[in-house]
């Protein structure tokens, strides 16, 4: 687990994942409070918290007297154009850098190897960038491609082939369909400031995306932090009458 993330955090993931992964389908009522803390070694507390953002979410419903339910509907979502975060900047018009700060195969993190759906023992290609708008840092990102990637420890990382993440999948043979995200804020830590040229207090806007391939199997997680002045979010909103 990742000690920097809070608690509630991380198990809000945990059951987020049931509710995508469909293990969870709508409708299903999700353990009590009670049996949550003791499923995931965790104080009541902790689960309160993680259940109540999915309710804010929009994930999952209390009834009262009944207990928790997934939604009947959908994870709210918006559905759009999938571009890569250097795309984006570019489809802005801005003239964007994009720097291989580590390429290397590891050992995949265990919570993010719960979100790839594999062995946290399995290697994955591990690859850092950080995105420059005239040298100004715009954005880091850190992300997690799933096997036959490999990598020498000899390879010189190579901009042009890792500019676009989705174009070195496409080169690999590999078709993007599908991703999914959330953007949450945090508070700047050290490394923000330093990479940003940020001072503290400061918020920066964390993206965690997943990425899928034609069949639906998660192919990329990646994880995007940006400062909170330099990422802005467009959505066309359509009511429809009942």
């Amino acid at each position: 687990m990742r000690e920097s993330v809070p608690l509630y955090k991380q198990l809000k993931s945990e059951l987020l994942e049931k509710i995508l992964s469909g293990e969870w389908p709508p409708g299903e009522q999700i353990p009590s409070e009670a049996e949550l803390a003791s499923m995931y070694d965790v104080s009541r507390t902790t689960v309160r918290q993680a259940v109540g953002d999915l309710v804010t979410s929009g994930f999952i419903v209390r009834r009262q007297g009944k207990g928790t339910f997934v939604a009947e509907v959908d994870h709210p979502a918006t559905s759009t154009t999938l571009y890569g975060f250097a795309e984006e900047l570019r489809a802005a018009g801005l003239p964007v850098d994009v720097r291989v700060d580590v390429i290397e195969m590891r050992t995949c993190p265990e919570d993010i190897a719960r979100w790839l759906r594999m062995t946290r023992s399995k290697q994955v290609l591990y690859i850092e960038r950080t995105a420059y708008v005239e040298d100004m840092a715009y954005f880091h990102e850190r992300s997690y491609l799933v096997p036959p990637y490999q990598v020498s420890s000899r390879m010189t990382p190579d901009p042009k082939m890792y500019d676009s993440i989705y174009g070195f999948f496409e080169q690999n043979g590999v078709r993007i369909n599908s991703g999914s995200q959330t953007i949450s804020a945090e508070l700047a830590d050290e490394e923000d400031c330093a990479r940003f040229g940020l001072t503290l207090p400061a918020a920066v806007l964390c993206i965690e995306r997943i990425t899928r391939d034609e069949s639906g199997a998660p192919v990329e997680y990646s994880l995007v932090r940006y400062p909170s002045d330099r990422y802005q979010l467009r959505v066309h909103l359509l009511r429809n009458p009942r």
